[in-house]
């Protein structure tokens, strides 16, 4: 993909489908239309998952999504927040308990969780949350789905975790997380800080957002 570069400093006014997106370097969407905080992918649970199989893996990882997820509702103060799968990695442990705390805190936000192929709690497990199950979310313009789909709608998902490749001189380069607007659909990045990235190829035509340190960096091809 041959690019021009642009900085566009930590958040970014995004318009799509008649619609403004703000994109937030915390690899986050807020929906300004429909007063929607969308995030994908946290994978909370991952690292108690990892602890229980004997790999030492820090406990308050979640916990630093989790406020994460906080600071955004401070700065946006969303009416509703998206969770495009796989918010929880694995069966219930003890992070599953911070969480609940945490949604039931949040009552006056609607919480709503399309499914991933993570997301194998008893679905009645969510009954003391005040988070509220579905396959996928269609409102405006937009479908929202965990992995992507066709839809008549513009299709919007997360799951696979995008990134890209920026090259410098002398074949220096860095792969960054990244938000990839296609003519037919969306990926977002993961919002979990302990997940992996997986390299996208972006084609002509298509917008890609790098995320680096406290800044975006728009590729148009």
């Amino acid at each position: 993909m041959r690019s021009d570069l642009e900085v566009k400093g930590f958040e970014h006014q995004f318009h799509l489908k008649g619609q403004s997106l703000v994109l937030s370097c915390d690899r986050s969407i807020f929906w300004e239309d429909h007063s929607a905080l969308v995030v994908s992918d946290l994978h909370l649970g991952k690292a108690g998952h990892f602890r229980k199989h004997g790999i030492p893996v820090p406990s308050q990882i979640h916990i630093s999504d989790l406020q994460r997820v906080n600071s955004l509702i401070e700065i946006y103060r969303p009416e509703r927040i998206l969770f495009l799968g796989d918010l929880f990695h694995s069966d219930q442990n003890d992070e599953w308990q911070d969480f609940m705390h945490w949604s039931n805190f949040h009552s006056d936000i609607e919480q709503i969780l399309i499914l991933g192929n993570h997301d194998i709690l008893d679905p009645s497990q969510y009954g003391h949350t005040r988070v509220r199950l579905c396959e996928e979310y269609m409102h405006g313009p937009f479908e929202f789905t965990h992995e992507t789909r066709r839809s008549k709608a513009y299709n919007i998902s997360g799951h696979i975790h995008p990134s890209i490749r920026l090259s410098g001189l002398a074949r220096q380069g860095v792969t960054l997380p990244c938000f990839y607007f296609g003519q037919e659909h969306a990926l977002l990045p993961a919002f979990g800080e302990f997940t992996g990235n997986h390299p996208i190829r972006a084609r002509a035509g298509d917008q890609v957002f790098a995320i680096g340190e406290d800044l975006l960096i728009g590729l148009v091809g």
